[in-house]
């Protein structure tokens, strides 16, 4: 089962979620039960061909015994978890997709979920999405993962000069997490460069290599160093490199005051109930948990990468493989993906989320050409495997097929 690092805990938040454990077209259903109504996202991405086409995505019909298990499965852990809504997306290597909302986006105005349009806050999958921007800045050399990174960002802190985007991306560059309340946030930043005064200055947790340490904020120092490479605003490196290539318009920026589009509400479960998450500003971490997306839009992303059909084989190896510390022991993390074992000893990558009123989880099968992502609108949504679970519905199905 997939765990949180307890140091990520704060006020009661997970922060970042991670899973520790390493080795279009929309049906919506709402669910009712005696612990509220309920809300998870979820997006499944299932294709079993290497195969890429230029032709858009189309609707699937999922048979009813396997969209049934999926259904039951998302209403039982809804209930558990005592989740606002949810919504779920299967998609294949023909490019079709089958979505399915479930309870609330916002449950005042009773809105069912709605996993085409509605936005979620995806957390740290904003890393994957920041790596898949970098990857393919690296593969037309512009940028090396080895340089120092002073090497683009000439006047960068000396603490942190020397480390290299490889280490820095890799969570082994030393640099703290949040402390104290900063996951609640709520100070705008207009650029990438300001926050980094919020930790650059801090003395580094370990020598560069000498251990894993999670932080959201190194990703931070990613995004400064991608903008000075090139020299264009790291947003709209992400709007050039991910979000224009994949067709992923409902990927974007948290912008708090925002009203151009479908964002979901933020919930937590505090006193037996149900309230509004406290208002923060995500502008200090655009590139390690600041983006919103919607299901479907997610899992263009999941199958652009499932069968490197978006980055090359060589460079999906290169972010993909485990880095290792200075003593040789595996991360099970490179840049931008975490990678394991499932159960049933099948071999995936992908991240976990965890944000002001959001849980997510990206899951990617290579071997099977399958992802799944799941999106929740709650606060330190405990998923229990939700993903992989629907992963193995959908694999078993396909194999007595």
């Amino acid at each position: 089962m997939a765990t949180t690092d307890p140091k990520n805990m704060v006020d009661g938040y997970i922060a970042d979620v991670q899973s520790l454990r390493q080795p279009t077209f929309m049906k919506s259903k709402v669910f009712f039960s005696q612990a509220g109504l309920l809300s998870i996202s979820v997006v499944v991405l299932f294709s079993f061909f290497s195969c890429s086409s230029s032709r858009a995505f189309k609707s699937w019909d999922l048979d009813d015994v396997t969209a049934g298990r999926i259904d039951s499965l998302c209403a039982a852990q809804m209930q558990q978890g005592h989740f606002p809504g949810l919504a779920v997306a299967v998609v294949d290597g023909k490019k079709n997709i089958w979505t399915s909302g479930y309870g609330y986006a916002n449950l005042e105005k009773k809105l069912p979920v709605d996993p085409e349009a509605h936005l979620f806050r995806i957390g740290s999958i904003s890393k994957t999405v920041t790596a898949s921007g970098l990857a393919r800045l690296y593969e037309r050399g512009e940028i090396n993962l080895d340089l120092p990174i002073s090497t683009y960002y000439k006047d960068c802190p000396n603490e942190v000069r020397n480390l290299t985007l490889r280490q820095v991306s890799g969570h082994l560059a030393g640099i703290r997490h949040y402390k104290g309340l900063e996951f609640l946030s709520n100070i705008h930043y207009d650029n990438v460069t300001d926050p980094l005064e919020v930790f650059i200055h801090d003395t580094l947790l370990c020598l560069p290599g000498e251990k894993f340490s999670y932080s959201t904020y190194a990703w931070t120092l990613v995004s400064a160093v991608m903008e000075k490479s090139i020299q264009k605003p790291f947003t709209a490196i992400i709007a050039d490199e991910v979000t224009k290539p994949l067709q992923m318009t409902d990927l974007k920026p948290d912008y708090k005051d925002s009203t151009d589009f479908s964002r979901v509400t933020f919930y937590e479960f505090r006193d037996s109930i149900h309230q509004v998450s406290p208002v923060v500003d995500i502008s200090n971490k655009w590139a390690g948990g600041g983006y919103l997306c919607s299901a479907e839009d997610l899992a263009k992303l999941g199958w652009a990468i499932a069968a490197s059909r978006y980055l090359k084989e060589d460079t999906m190896l290169e972010f993909t493989r485990s880095q290792t510390t200075n003593d040789g022991t595996r991360t099970n993390n490179g840049i931008g993906f975490f990678s394991g074992k499932d159960d049933k000893e099948r071999n995936w990558v992908g991240h976990s989320g965890g944000s002001v009123g959001g849980t997510s989880r990206l899951l990617i099968y290579p071997e099977q050409d399958i992802a799944i992502v799941t999106l929740v609108n709650f606060s330190s949504a405990h998923m229990d495997d939700l993903a992989e679970k629907i992963a193995d519905i959908i694999l078993s199905a396909a194999a007595k097929k």
